[in-house]
Parts: C-alpha cells; sequence; structure tokens
C-alpha cells in the first residue's frame, strides 16, 4: 500500500490532545480534576468572601492560588501550546506536509513526497511499533511512550487492508 499524506493541523492538535489528555485513565483523571480545581477555587473564594470573610486565613490563599495556577496550567496552557504547535506545524515540519507512505508486511516507509529522491528516510519495522490507536479518523502508532506516527484515515487507500496489517503485526 502506497500514498502520500499531507497532516492537517487540526488532525495533529486533535492526535497531541487525545495522547496528552485521555489517552490513560490517569491523564483523564488529571484532566477532569484540573478543571473542577479551575472552576471550583475561584467560586469557593467567593463563596468565602461573602459567607464567611474570617476562614480566609493565611494558609488559604497560597493552597487557592497554587491550586489555581495548576489547574490552569494543565488544562488551559498545554491546550493553548498544542494549538500553536498545530498551527505551526507545516513551517515546523514541512515534511510533514507531502510525505509518501509505502506499507508493506515488514513495515513502513516514510519519505518525502516532493523530493527527487524517493528512497525512504524513515524505516520503521512493525516490531518496534508499541501500540496502536484508532481514533475516529485518525490511527496514532507508539513507537515509545513520547512518539507517535500519526495517520489520517482519510489518505488511507485502503483501511481496512491497513488494519490488517496492523493486526498481524501486534500478534
Amino acid at each position: 500500500m502506497e500514498f502520500i499524506c499531507n497532516l492537517q493541523p487540526d488532525e495533529y492538535r486533535r492526535a497531541m490532545f487525545w495522547f496528552q489528555f485521555a489517552s490513560t485513565l490517569g491523564k483523564r483523571v488529571n484532566d477532569y480534576i484540573g478543571w473542577l480545581v479551575l472552576v471550583l477555587a475561584p467560586l469557593m473564594i467567593v463563596f468565602y468572601l461573602v459567607v464567611a470573610p474570617e476562614a480566609l486565613t493565611i494558609w488559604f490563599w497560597p493552597i487557592a492560588v497554587i491550586a489555581t495556577g495548576y489547574a490552569a496550567y494543565s488544562t488551559l496552557f498545554v491546550r493553548y501550546q498544542i494549538r500553536q504547535r498545530a498551527n505551526a506545524l507545516p513551517e515546523t515540519h514541512p515534511i510533514l506536509a507531502h510525505t509518501r507512505y509505502r506499507i508493506h508486511e515488514k513495515g513502513i516507509n516514510l519519505s518525502d513526497a516532493e523530493g527527487e529522491n524517493a528512497e525512504a528516510k524513515l524505516f520503521l519495522p512493525w516490531k518496534e511499533v508499541q501500540d496502536v490507536r484508532e481514533l475516529p479518523d485518525l490511527f496514532l502508532l507508539f513507537t515509545s511512550t513520547e512518539t507517535i506516527l500519526i495517520i489520517p484515515k482519510r489518505c488511507l487507500p485502503d483501511l481496512e487492508h491497513f488494519r490488517q496489517l496492523v493486526q498481524r503485526a501486534g500478534q
């Protein structure tokens, strides 16, 4: 199977959001707790200011500020960073604009589709693929806990054949 794919910024963004916030139960729980703290901390401050201002001791403020700061970082700032990287993807990683994939029984060859030399610049044997996740519009192939190959389904000429190759490789 051979095809050329251009990874779109929104596809990269969705893959990174999933990886950062939903790929494991711990990451999902951390994201929910971050949002909960981000919403509840300011509400509690207002509540205590109105109902019981004497309850706002000197220890309350540093804890509230730290909790709100962590929640803002882990929910809002990380999402902002992912969006910024996704928007800059064509400039920072132009090879992703036109990548030629050759997928076969031994692995995946990746090369620059516009390059004059179509030789593989990267060969990824199936044995190095540790995990494969199928999202509604993407396949994510993990070569380590931090390295992902993103393959949009829209680029695959034969989706079922690709699924069979991935299943055989995982056995």
